[in-house]
């Protein structure tokens, strides 16, 4: 048996009906692009009225844009927002055979460059060029991998509390994730039916945020009542496909092209973020030629969340020294984000 290819139809997942909406959205995805592959990718352009530089939101793992709800409302005052749910992701579909039919998840469909390639779909169906994209978390990744496959659609990189390669070998200042996702991946089709099932209906208790909090994935100014959206999302999620989105993320590394980034870059850490550490930033500030790091104080990982007019204020900050655009108003506490520190 080949593992990698029919992990899906083992698990008995990977089937999602034509047309489901898994919700979890802060708006309406209204338009549609095809990516390279068939898949059909939904999503919505804020602030469409503007002609200033396009922003394009990547978001992290299985998210469909909540946690960019408040920054990307703010930015979108002054910017074209393109908001879009990734290949099983949201209002999005999955992959089809030839035939047309959805098939069960397999990791080719699910790679970080495919992710990237949903991105460049929808900003290629906007007839848009010369975009910034603003990456939070596995959003990072897919923002990196767009600009290597399609630089002509990059002006600018923003990356939020998100890494370059692999978060498993630096999850808690440690690699020991690496080295366990592997077999976890491969014991995945082992787990009983019934325990798979109550699994995937774990977001969706009320224990969910706590022990989010417990593993320092969330921090005290995390507002529980944004996170809602997330955790019913995700348990609407196709189980297979959170594997195969997983082993994705797990698989790319940028680190040994980060020098070649020819673009503007901002590069944004949480002090107490455990899951993608300050050291992350500092590997990508040494490399990146024109990168920029700022760390928001006291932020986790879901600092979208905790601090949106602290980081809504850096990146608007970065759009004006960095692209040319037009300031903003400053929204949040200066003192939160620290200076720039250019490489």
């Amino acid at each position: 048996m080949n593992t990698e290819r029919t992990l899906g139809a083992v698990l008995g997942f990977g089937r999602t009906r034509p047309g489901r909406d898994r919700g979890g959205h802060v708006w309406e995805k209204d338009r549609e692009a095809v990516s390279e592959d068939g898949v059909t990718v939904r999503y919505t352009v804020l602030g469409q009225e503007h002609d200033a530089v396009p922003l394009v939101l990547c978001a992290g793992y299985l998210c469909p844009d909540n946690h960019w709800a408040r920054v990307a409302g703010a930015l979108a005052e002054r910017h074209p927002v393109v908001v879009l749910n990734y290949r099983g992701v949201g209002a999005s579909g999955c992959p089809p055979d030839r035939g047309g039919r959805l098939r069960p998840a397999r990791a080719e469909d699910y790679t970080i460059e495919r992710l990237a390639g949903d991105v460049a779909a929808v900003v290629d169906a906007e007839g848009m060029t010369g975009t910034v994209a603003l990456g939070h978390s596995m959003g990072c990744e897919v923002g990196l991998a767009l600009w290597r496959h399609r630089p002509d659609l990059v002006d600018g990189l923003v990356l939020v509390t998100g890494p370059f390669s692999s978060p498993m070998q630096t999850f808690y200042g440690t690699d020991l994730g690496s080295r366990l996702f592997p077999l976890l991946y491969h014991a995945a089709p082992l787990v009983p039916g019934p325990l798979r099932r109550m699994a995937a209906l774990a977001p969706r208790l009320p224990i969910a945020m706590p022990v989010a909090r417990a593993i320092r994935a969330l921090g005290p100014y995390t507002p529980a009542e944004e996170m809602d959206d997330y955790f019913r999302h995700l348990a609407a999620c196709d189980p297979a496909v959170a594997i195969e989105v997983a082993r994705g993320m797990h698989d790319f590394d940028a680190g040994p092209w980060l020098r070649e980034i020819t673009v503007p870059t901002q590069v944004l850490v949480g002090s107490a973020d455990p899951w993608c550490p300050q050291q992350v930033g500092e590997q990508m500030l040494a490399a990146i030629p024109q990168a920029e790091l700022r760390v928001v104080h006291d932020a986790t990982h879901g600092a979208l969340l905790e601090f949106p007019d602290e980081i809504h204020d850096a990146i608007a900050d970065f759009l004006h020294r960095r692209l040319g655009c037009s300031p903003a108003p400053a929204r949040g506490w200066p003192g939160r984000v620290s200076p720039p520190r250019r490489s």
